[in-house]
This record gives structure tokens, sequence and C-alpha cells, in this order.
């Protein structure tokens, strides 16, 4: 491999903050609101034009109950929009209780609000390059975007990139697996006409089997060698927000390592071709769909996994499960015992640093449920919540107070299932 050698340069110092939030997916915003109404002057830096991740651009937009926190608070305002639907007939799993749906766009923009209003400093369309460092401890980024290279400066940063990317650079352990969890790319569809094809199917999920059949007999033509390889047939459909709209989940693709750009170059390319053949499929076979139309495939392709963080701890599945820790800071669900402890949030061999979303320190089995969005939506707000009182009191993340945080989080309308943190004022 060739290499060049770049010159030496001068580079702006464009901002300088509390806490620094390195992208706004869902667990990007409730970190930064949260960190913002705890006092702190907050950045974030997303690379996208819009805020939301996999929730919005991602097209995953039905998920579990949100029923604790902040999650509570972003249900209740979707609610008042009448674009937040909950119902038995949503998804193709009967194991999943309760899922509920919500519009992606109105999600877009009651995020940005939530943003401005609590103050947030937004910066899109911007990546991060670089972490800059001092010893173990992070000191801030490297940014490009249209106005060239900058810095930008803060006591505290929390990396919600999903892939952990400012902790990687920063030198902080993590791990991967060899044989990743399967890359999706959700797709919408218009002018279904909904209770003629469940009258046909019985129920979205017989939809699963008709594609299954359809390309094992191959009526549903996947035969190129590229895709075949590849395609694991399947569907998610679900009733949505709006009348005759349909989430699909055309299929996912194996062995892809969402870190290698090439890979992921691979992935959308077969994926959304096979977004185009399903629905042409559809439109010719499945009584419902005849007068539907391909609304708009997602922005962004749903990997599952790639890097996890070692922290101060990394609990199983069970262990989230059970909850017996006595430093939860994240409760997703009001009605679940799942419980996220303070030490997955901090990196182990990094100062200066807190985590959430995926990218979080858990075992692989227990990242089944710690990656859907209103998990990520409570790591952030622990972690936000967490990176304004490290800013506040000069410490490291490691050292804040952890009953102090519960407090933080108690007041904020967060129940995490422990016995109330001593002082913890009653939420308004």
């Amino acid at each position: 491999m060739k290499h060049i050698t770049e010159a030496a340069r001068m580079t702006s110092v464009v901002a300088e903050v509390d806490v620094l939030v390195c992208g706004g997916g869902s667990a990007g915003v409730a970190a930064a609101v949260c960190a913002a109404r705890t006092g702190a002057r907050v950045l974030l830096v997303e690379r996208y034009g819009y805020l939301g991740g996999l929730a919005t651009g991602g097209l995953v937009i039905t998920v579990p109950p949100l029923d604790n926190g902040i999650n509570r608070e972003i249900r209740e305002e979707l609610e008042r929009a009448d674009v937040y639907r909950q119902g038995e007939n949503l998804g193709d799993d009967p194991s999943v209780d309760g899922l509920i749906a919500v519009d992606p766009e109105l999600l877009k923009h009651r995020f940005m609000t939530m943003l401005l209003e609590a103050g947030v400093d937004v910066l899109l369309h911007t990546y991060i390059v670089q972490t800059l460092t001092e010893g173990a401890a992070v000191t801030g980024v490297i940014v490009e975007n249209k106005a060239g290279r900058a810095a930008i400066l803060a006591k505290v940063m929390v990396d919600v990139t999903g892939d952990g990317d400012v902790a990687a650079s920063a030198g902080a352990a993590f791990v991967t697996e060899e044989q990743p969890l399967p890359v999706t790319l959700m797709a919408n569809l218009g002018g279904v006409d909904s209770e003629m094809a469940i009258a046909q199917l019985g129920n979205w999920g017989h939809l699963r089997t008709v594609v299954e059949e359809a390309v094992a007999s191959g009526e549903l033509d996947f035969e190129l060698e590229v895709h075949s390889k590849y395609f694991a047939p399947g569907v998610f459909a679900a009733d949505l927000c709006h009348r005759g709209e349909v989430n699909l989940w055309p299929g996912s693709m194996f062995g892809v390592n969402g870190l290698d750009p090439r890979q992921l170059t691979h992935a959308e390319i077969v994926t959304r071709d096979h977004a185009m053949r399903l629905v042409s499929f559809l439109k010719r076979k499945v009584p419902g769909f005849e007068d539907s139309w391909l609304e708009y495939t997602a922005n962004q392709l749903g990997v599952r996994e790639t890097r996890r963080i070692v922290g101060g701890c990394s609990p199983t599945l069970r262990e989230a499960l059970v909850g017996a820790c006595d430093d939860t800071v994240a409760k997703p669900y009001s009605k679940r015992r799942m419980r996220i402890p303070y030490g997955s949030l901090v990196p182990r061999d990094v100062d200066g640093l807190l985590v959430a979303g995926r990218c979080m320190s858990a075992q692989q089995d227990a990242m089944v449920q710690l990656r859907l969005i209103p998990v990520c939506l409570a790591t952030g707000q622990a972690a936000g919540t967490a990176a304004a009182l490290a800013a506040r009191d000069c410490v490291k993340p490691r050292d804040v107070d952890v009953a102090a945080l519960q407090r933080a989080l108690s007041s904020q309308g967060v129940d995490l299932g422990i016995a109330e943190p001593a002082g913890a004022a009653t939420p308004a």
C-alpha cells in the first residue's frame, strides 16, 4: 500500500464546551438534552442533516413502549400529535408485547425541538475524524465539514456514534464479533389496502411465509449469485401511523463488517435491490398491494453491532434482566425489570468519556435487547446527566457520585426500580 506524508498544520478551535455529544441518534439526543437540563453547556455533532439515527432515517419505527424517563416524555409528545400507535397488529413477532409505531418525520422535528428548547448547540453535516487526548484523558475532537477542518474542545465527551468511533480513536479497549449480526435496510410503502391484505394473509406475520415460499420457488427472483449468497428471506410489516402505510423488512445480509466501507457499500447496493424486487413482487402477487408504491428506503443501513467498548462492567443478558446492581442508572421500561449499571457507560481505560447506545459495555447476548431504541434513549439520558455532573464537579466520569446521579435521574422522572436514592426530588 502506498502512503503519503501530510504536512503539519494549525487547526482552529471553533468551540469549547462542558459536554460534547458525538452523534445525534436516539442516545445522542437524550444525552444532549439531559446534559443541558442539568446545567452544562452542550454541543451535539451529527454527520447527517437530521436527528434520530435508525429511529428516523433508518425507518426502525416500530419499537417497544416508551414509558420511563425521557422515553415517556417523547411518547407524550407523539400522543399529542396523534402519531403514536399501539396495538396487537403491529409486527410479526407475537412474543413482543405492546409494540408501538411512531412517525419518523415528526420524531425528527420533535428531537430537534427538544435540543433547541434545552439550549443545546447543534452542528449537523459534520464528521468526527479524530479524538484528541492528553495522556489517558480525552480533551476534544477534530471535525471536518464544508467549512474545512476544525477542533472542538470539551471537559467531558459522550460517544453515542453507535460504532464507538470516538472511544476507539482515543485508544479505548473494545470487542467485536467475528460473525456480526446481519444488517438490514428498511423501506416504507404507501397505498396499501391493509384490510384486504390482512383478510388474505390472516396477519402480517404470514407475509414472511409468502415471501419465503416465493424465493424458494424462484418466483421472487434473487438468483444473482451476489444476492443469493447473502439473502435471508423475511418481511416485517406493520400498519403505521398513516392509513395505507406499511413498513417493510426486505431481508438481511449476513457476514457484513459494519466497520468496513467496502462491505457497507456492497450491502447498500444489495439491500436496495432486494427492496425494489420485493415491492414489485408484492404489487403483482399479494392482494391489497396492487396500488401501492415505494415511498422511500431508509437513508442508512441498519447495522446491529460493531464495537462494544470495554467498561467497568459488562453484563450478560440475564444480569441485565435481573437488574440486581446497586449502580443502576438506566431502566428503559417501567414494567420490565431490565436495568443497566453505570459501569457499562464508563470506558475502562479512557478518562473524560462516557458511552451510550449500542457501543456500551455488555456481553453480546445482552445487546440483542440493549441496542433497542428505548434502551438507547435511557442510556443516553444517564450518560448525558453523568457528563454534566462530571463537568460541573471537575471530576472524571468514573468518579461521579452514583447516588447523586441516581438522584438527578429520579428528579427527571426516571423510575430506576431501586429504593429511592437519598435526597431524591419528587418529579414535577
